[in-house]
Formats: structure tokens, sequence, C-alpha cells
């Protein structure tokens, strides 16, 4: 029984007993009887709140139950319609188009997303799987994420920056004019390359219509695939800036100061291998004090003087002839990464036709330039 039906129980019985009282002539029992009845009425109404807040608290609790279950099935729904799509099994279901293309409609299918025969075509990478290709690409070290990243609507173009600036503004007088000056924007060319890969699974292993495609792919590709972009701004930094040899912690340091102009110094990082690294470890001052220190709130970041060393393999930025690169700068304001279409699935049965297997083939578009070339200089060290 509810504590508000037991009150209202108590409350019936309180108010017997006063009435018969009050007709017995005794005034004061009856007075305190009624004193106890009020007493009930008000834990009533306490009860009946709580009851109510109880209710909507459950209610509520219902509803994000009832919500939960829904997003589940749905992320099931869009997992099964994705592998059909790049499987190319039959036509989706109203409910699967509706989960996977997430307009609210059965009819209605988003221009953003393909849905082609794996012979012809491919299907894009929906944004719920991106995430998780973005989760396996955080394992490695990325340079693109500290690239200005731009979505190009074309294969080959351009795109407008600011260029240099080293004027002032104009000083006038009330009512004056103002002084014209000549701007002109500069122009960033851009060519979007094809880059893929082709992962073989066994007929077996995608049977079931709800594996988990990028699951199986997702580490594979995000390691090519930071490994294929890394090459290429690599060899931007390279091909355009000439390094010059620095031998000791001073030169570095004026490297930061004086090579490098102050509107860069801010967002500066410094970029080497692990040999470059290596060096930079032993660095000390005049009193024996390392100048590369753990960051407190990243203990896995490590910096000189300040700055974000950021370290890459030696099988991806190379030690040539015992001498290490360094290069130093702000990679947003020198890289311009131009990226096209995301990520695109498609699949063949013919190709692995003598091995009873399904060849995967996975491809991003993308493009990298130069902007603003002062952004970066470039340094070599000689290590052992």
């Amino acid at each position: 029984m509810k504590k508000s039906d037991e009150l209202k129980q108590a409350i019936t019985a309180k108010q017997t007993e006063m009435e018969r009282l009050q007709s017995e002539g005794k005034t004061q029992e009856a007075l305190n009887a009624a004193d106890q009845l009020t007493g009930l009425i008000n834990e009533h109404k306490l009860a009946l709140r709580s009851e109510q807040a109880d209710f909507e608290l459950f209610k509520a609790n219902a509803t994000a139950l009832s919500a939960g279950s829904r997003q589940e099935s749905d992320a099931v729904l869009r997992n099964r319609a994705f592998n059909k799509l790049v499987f190319n099994r039959g036509t989706l279901t109203a409910e699967e188009r509706r989960a996977y293309y997430n307009d609210g409609s059965s009819t209605t299918v988003s221009p953003a997303l393909m849905e082609t025969t794996s012979m012809k075509g491919g299907v894009l990478v929906p944004p719920e799987h991106i995430t998780t290709l973005r989760e396996y690409r955080k394992a490695y070290t990325a340079l693109k994420d500290y690239c200005h990243v731009v979505t190009a609507n074309a294969t080959t173009g351009s795109y407008p920056t600011l260029g240099e600036e080293s004027g002032t503004l104009t000083n006038f007088s009330e009512l004056t004019a103002i002084k014209k000056s000549a701007f002109e924007f500069g122009q960033v060319n851009y060519s979007i390359s094809d880059y893929g890969d082709i992962i073989q699974l066994s007929n077996q292993l995608i049977a079931d219509a709800n594996v988990d495609l990028i699951g199986i792919i997702g580490q594979r590709f995000a390691r090519k695939s930071v490994n294929t972009e890394n090459a290429a701004i690599l060899t931007l930094l390279t091909t355009n800036l000439t390094a010059t040899t620095i031998t000791s912690y001073k030169q570095l340091m004026k490297a930061l100061n004086v090579d490098l102009d102050p509107v860069y110094f801010s967002s500066a990082r410094i970029y080497t291998n692990q040999d470059g690294f290596n060096w930079l470890a032993t660095l000390e001052d005049e009193n024996k004090r390392p100048l590369t220190t753990p960051d407190i709130t990243e203990p896995d970041t490590y910096r000189f003087r300040g700055k974000e060393i950021v370290v890459l393999s030696n099988s991806i930025l190379a030690t040539t002839a015992g001498k290490a690169p360094i290069f130093i700068g702000n990679m947003a304001d020198y890289v311009m990464f131009f990226e096209r279409s995301g990520i695109e699935v498609a699949v063949s049965t013919e190709y692995l036709f003598d091995s009873y297997g399904t060849a995967i083939r996975a491809i991003e578009r993308f493009g990298v330039a130069a902007d603003d070339t002062n952004a970066m200089k470039a340094y070599l060290v000689a290590v052992s």
C-alpha cells in the first residue's frame, strides 16, 4: 500500500475519533484530535508530492530507456544498411533507410551518400563510422591535425589566402577621407589525389549481415592513412625549405627567437623524428638542467622552452647521413590540407575468386599545398 493511502485511512479514523469526542463533550480531547488530524493532512500532502515526483522520475527513466533502445536499434540498422550497400545485397528496407540516412523519411535519399553497385562505384562511409576511424587515428601522430584543413569542392582549384601584410592603419582627421590602400588576396593552388588500400576478408567472416566492417578494416586503414598524409606533408616541407645545421641549444634558441618571425612564435611547435627528439632530450643549460621537459598536464608530451615537440618515427621522417631533421614553426600557416568526399568503401567478390574471399577497397582523396612559406624553418642536427 502506498504511503498516501495509509495516511488517508489514518485521516478518516482520526476524523471519526474527533467527531466522537466532540459529541461526548470532551472538548480538550477533541481539540487534541483536531491538531493530530491537521498533522496527518499535511503528511498526506507531502506523501502525494513525493509519490508524484517518483512517478515523474520513473517516466523520465522509462523514456530514456526507450530512447536508448531505439538508438541502439538504429545503430544496428545503420550498420546493416551500410553493409548491404557495400556488399550490394539487395535494397534497403524502409526502417534501414530511415536509420541510415537519418532524415526521418523512408523515401528521401541524402545527396551526400552514394547508393551504387560495388562494381560501379562505392559507398561513402557515414559519419558514425568516420568517428570510429578517427578514434583509430588517435593512436598515431597525424600531422594533418596541425595543418589548416579545408574541404575541397573539386579535384583541382585555388583557394584565396590573406597573404603577407606589414602595413598600418591610416591616421585621419574628423570628416576627412581615409586613405585608400591596395590589397591583393593570395592564391593557393591545389590538386586532389586518390589514395587507397585493399583489405582481403574471408567470405565466412562477412556472412553475418551485422558484421562490424569498419571495425575490421579501420585500424589498418587508419594507420596507412596517417602514414600517407604524413609523407605528403613532409615532402612539402623538405622540398620547399632549405635546412640549416645547428649544433647547440643556443642555436636552437636563436632559431625560435630570431629566425622565426614573432607572429608565428606563440603557436610554434617543434617537429622531428626519434633521433632528433633524443638529441633534444640531451640538451642542458650551463647548470646542467635539462631543457626538454615533460608537460605537467600531459606527461606523454614533451616541450623545449615551452614549445611542444611532435615526434615522428624514423621510418616516416628519416635521419640522413647522420643528421636528423627538425622543423620549427606554425604548421597551420604553412600547410593547407585539402580533403574531398570523405572515405569511400567498395567491394569485389571476383578479385579473390580463387580463394573464396572478398576484397574491400577503401579510398580517401586529399592534396596538400604550401601557403605561408615563412611560417616554418628547417634545421639539421648531428646524431650518433
